[in-house]
């Protein structure tokens, strides 16, 4: 009788320790090999996350970009750049549609007043209205005549071109330097314009400085 408890004892004993190894081979999955999988699944799908965000701020960068347009009046304007910077996260809608040139060429072709040429470093194209600001070792050509500045900003809505800082203007009659000149893209008309009334054009005729 002994020897009969004795061996169902072992065999309690025996199926006891079956089921803690189990149990703990159970628990060791789900604590660590469970765990491991599921994070190493969340970091995957964060890699490929920012990968993405990452695509899309290089699909931002264009390059060799052009932008043609036409007004009422028959003119047509024509913007080429060797690179274009678009934001297409920004949430305000004004910087939306700004387009950042770089290596830029603009021709407005004003009718029967002739070809205007702009030629810039960077230029701030809007996508709207076609306002385009120049900048950084500005020139322009229109007719006979050659303007470098640093600065034009063209405005279709008001239908001029604004050119200014460090300007200097030059054609086959004279080279001037003024503070600012006026292009009426109607007229084709050319303004000189000085920012402070006392000032005066300096006008080089013959390369001697007439004030």
């Amino acid at each position: 009788m002994q020897i009969l408890l004795r061996m169902i004892q072992k065999y309690i004993f025996q199926i006891a320790l079956i089921l803690i190894i189990i149990s703990i081979s159970i628990l060791f999955y789900f604590n660590f090999l469970y765990q491991k999988k599921t994070t190493n699944s969340q970091s995957t799908f964060l890699l490929e996350e920012d990968k993405s965000e990452i695509q899309e701020d290089v699909s931002s960068n264009l390059i060799n970009i052009e932008y043609n347009s036409y007004d009422e009046d028959g003119n047509s304007f024509y913007l080429n750049a060797e690179s274009a910077t678009i934001k297409i996260q920004e949430t305000d809608l004004n910087e939306q549609n700004k387009v950042n040139l770089k290596g830029v060429v603009g021709v407005i072709s004003l009718k029967e007043k002739g070809i205007v040429y702009i030629y810039a470093k960077n230029a701030i194209y809007n996508k709207i209205t076609n306002d385009t600001y120049f900048f950084n070792d500005v020139k322009m050509e229109y007719i006979n005549n050659k303007i470098l500045s640093q600065n034009i900003d063209l405005v279709f809505l008001n239908k001029k071109a604004e050119i200014y800082n460090e300007v200097f203007i030059e054609n086959k009659k004279f080279k001037l330097n003024t503070d600012k000149i006026l292009l009426d893209m109607v007229t084709g008309d050319i303004k000189l314009e000085m920012i402070e009334d006392e000032k005066k054009v300096k006008l080089i005729t013959n390369y001697e400085f007439i004030n």
